[in-house]
């Protein structure tokens, strides 16, 4: 379809052009050219109308469609098909399919069997491969390459035998793989959750913001009959650039499953679906013998602005020093502050963390840094469809880079230095940094990034050591948070006050959660609401009031991710019955605490924020105020490693087959503890019970085992308790 005839003019001996009619001579090629692989050129001609190039264009089109299946009635792209506006804009020219008006139009001139070859191959749980449809266009195969890193897919045999596969079957082995559905322009490669849910024109396309994580990304969440179909990556530039995870994509699956509707209050020892306004009885009920500042208000880590403002407005009312959210960190995220411009402009990265577990699409602007590359720049008419500076297989300038980290994390490979720390042992380490007593020191200058992970955040002393580095180097510091809206709710103020408990502490005798916190805490209290989406063993078994909460893709209101950007939610049109937000849950409450609501509306909320903390319009950046609180020490040897797939996500049974629920640990440890490799052991953890499978690794430091937080527990640690398991 980039066929056009192209002419240029010539100079003669004497070095002028060369005229016709007092004009410079045009000299056509003798046949179309590919016009993005033609150089332009001085007083170059491009025609794109002609009968010839209308007929070389419409003939591309037939040999594109030569062996492709008439699929469009029952295929997932139709509506969404890039080949589909290609036919209808360059195909059928009538002089070339009906040179003799008395005859009827010869819609095709391929009379010969079509190529038929596999049309149902999985790639993976979420990606399914139609090889009949494939046009060999190579998006796929370039995108892992060029976009994460990850080379999982290439061509296979050669010719009309020629066909997508991974090295591994039915496997993609990355944390991206979702993307290529996107980018794929037939419907080869489909989203097998969302296959035959429904035509692209029968959804509901909501654009959205992602809160599994703390970056934001831009999405578009379709919707049909009430019902969640399907998650797709929308293009905002600063953020997500056209791309999300995995797990933005498909946990959706899990997230959906057994949604709570109706509020469920316990009578004779169990619960039992109600009315919000028996619940409101029983909730006023519960707090008779309690007091107002006895009572704990705590959100979950991916509350909206507005919700956190509900909630900090009512702790004040309440006079409670109990509020707080849950994935708060042991220090401030809003001490250090960085975008994504300054990682993509930094001189040299120190990573502490581990970005594709813990923010994913900092994986992605990290995979364009190290190869010298930079977004394309936008144009009049949008984002440019092909960055030209990509080059096949660019080298990754891997001394640019450098890891310390307790455990193996994927971005290892394009490190120059890589350094195992134990867990604890950051803080000497960076204190050695600073010094100028390692040879990373001299590496370190302005203009060098840091990132820092939750391990490092809920270390008081290595994140000192990480602020004092900074701010004597001139450094700047990108923080991922365990909690997806940690900046947010931290610069409202949405934190224990003096004498108040933190999120995963006791302390009141009364609370409100946005969560289902540790055992520990649920048994230490008199009175529990809690605020859910989905029913889990804890809260069934201790909550006496259980309110329907939305879920992340049916809330209203404003986001903060980890550059401090604002990003809005929509509501997606997501039929879930009684539920409601944690504004309208909070004003319940009050009411049943015998006090006025301070914010009953969101819209009240949203007035608020912008008149008292100034803030801003989507997209730019909200500096606040920064955040200072006491911080505490942790004791136990099981490390919580930050893990993309959270544990509601695990109810899917697409990711339920892909997430791997690993328990790591070195071989002497292993040998302690009398555990084998690939034995099954179940883990008590602190939202509950947690199955995992043993694996050996001789880099981790002996003494500590590393298990996946699945959650805002991420980078903390927790004593070791063996439920049952140990040997394969």
């Amino acid at each position: 379809m980039c066929l056009v005839r192209i002419g240029t003019p010539r100079k003669g001996p004497d070095g002028g052009w060369i005229l016709e009619d007092g004009a410079p001579k045009i000299f056509w090629m003798p046949k179309p050219q590919a016009s993005c692989v033609t150089a332009v050129s001085e007083g170059m001609v491009v025609d794109t109308l002609s009968d010839e190039v209308k007929h070389a264009q419409s003939g591309m089109v037939e040999l594109t469609l030569m062996n492709h299946p008439l699929d469009c009635p029952t295929c997932d792209k139709g509506g969404a098909c890039e080949l589909q506006d290609r036919s209808y804009e360059f195909g059928l020219v009538e002089k070339y399919y009906q040179p003799d008006r008395s005859e009827l139009p010869l819609y095709t001139r391929f009379t010969f069997t079509r190529r038929h070859v596999d049309k149902h191959h999985p790639l993976s749980p979420f990606i399914i491969l139609d090889r009949e449809r494939c046009i060999h266009c190579k998006r796929c195969v370039r995108y892992f390459e060029e976009v994460p890193g990850d080379e999982v897919l290439d061509f296979i045999e050669r010719g009309v035998h020629t066909f997508i596969s991974s090295e591994e079957p039915s496997t993609l082995p990355s944390s991206f793989s979702g993307n290529i559905t996107d980018i794929c322009p037939v419907g080869a490669l489909l989203d097998l959750t969302a296959r035959f849910r429904g035509r692209n024109w029968e959804y509901d396309q909501t654009p959205s913001t992602c809160t599994l994580c703390s970056v934001g990304c831009g999405i578009t969440v379709d919707a049909r009959s009430g019902e969640l179909e399907r998650i797709r990556a929308r293009e905002v530039p600063e953020v997500n650039e056209a791309w999300i995870c995995d797990a933005g994509r498909f946990a959706h699956e899990g997230l959906m499953q057994g949604r709570l509707k109706r509020p469920l209050l316990r009578k004779g020892g169990r619960l039992v679906e109600s009315s919000w306004e028996e619940a409101a009885q029983v909730i006023r009920q519960g707090l008779e013998r309690i007091g107002n500042s006895e009572l704990g208000l705590y959100l979950s880590g991916d509350a909206t602005l507005e919700e956190g403002l509900a909630a900090l407005e009512l702790a004040e009312a309440l006079g409670t020093p109990h509020r707080d959210f849950a994935g708060r960190t042991e220090v401030p995220a809003t001490t250090f502050s960085a975008t994504f411009e300054d990682l993509l402009a930094a001189s040299f990265i120190l990573l502490l963390g581990d970005p594709t577990e813990e923010a994913p699409i900092v994986h992605l602007r990290l995979s364009e840094w190290i190869r010298g590359l930079r977004p394309a720049a936008p144009l009049a008419h949008g984002t440019p469809f092909a960055n030209l500076a990509i080059k096949e297989r660019m080298p990754r300038q891997r001394e640019k880079l450098a890891v310390a980290t307790p455990y193996p994390i994927a971005l290892e490979r394009w490190a120059a230095f890589r350094e195992r720390l134990a867990p604890g042992a950051e803080a000497a380490w960076l204190a050695q940094l600073a010094q100028g007593a390692h040879p990373l020191s001299e590496r370190l200058v302005p203009g060098a990034l840091l990132i820092i992970g939750a391990g490092i955040l809920n270390q008081p002393e290595a994140a000192r050591q990480v602020a004092e580095l900074a701010e004597a180097k001139r450094l700047k510091v990108l923080a991922m948070t365990p909690a997806p809206h940690a900046r947010g709710l931290e610069l409202l103020g949405l934190y224990p006050k003096a004498g108040g408990a933190a999120w995963h502490s006791p302390g009141p005798k009364a609370a409100f959660f946005g969560y289902t916190p540790s055992e520990e805490q649920l048994r230490s209290l008199h009175f529990r609401i809690l605020h859910l989406s989905q029913l889990d063993p804890l809260a069934e078994r201790y909550a006496d009031v259980i309110l329907p909460a939305q879920g992340p893709y049916e809330r209203r209101g404003s986001f903060v991710n980890l550059e401090g950007r604002v990003r809005l939610l929509e509501p997606a049109g997501i039929e879930n019955g009684e539920a409601d937000g944690a504004v309208a849950a909070l004003a319940v409450l009050a009411e049943a605490a015998g006090l006025t609501p301070p914010i009953r509306l969101l819209r009240q909320a949203q007035r608020l924020l912008k008149e008292r903390y100034g803030l801003p319009s989507e997209g730019a950046l909200w500096e606040g105020r920064r955040a200072q609180w006491p911080a505490q020490g942790e004791e136990g040897n099981v490390y919580l490693r930050p893990s993309m797939w959270k544990r509601p996500h695990l109810r899917g049974a697409a990711v339920a087959k892909v997430a791997s629920v690993e328990l790591w640990l070195h071989p002497q440890m292993a040998q302690s503890l009398g555990l084998t490799p690939g034995a099954e052991v179940e883990l008590e953890l602190p939202e509950g019970p947690q199955k995992t499978k043993v694996r050996l690794d001789e880099t981790l430091a002996p003494g500590w085992l590393f298990a996946p937080a699945l959650g805002v527990w991420a980078g903390r640690r927790w004593p070791l308790r063996v439920l049952a398991g140990g040997r394969a």
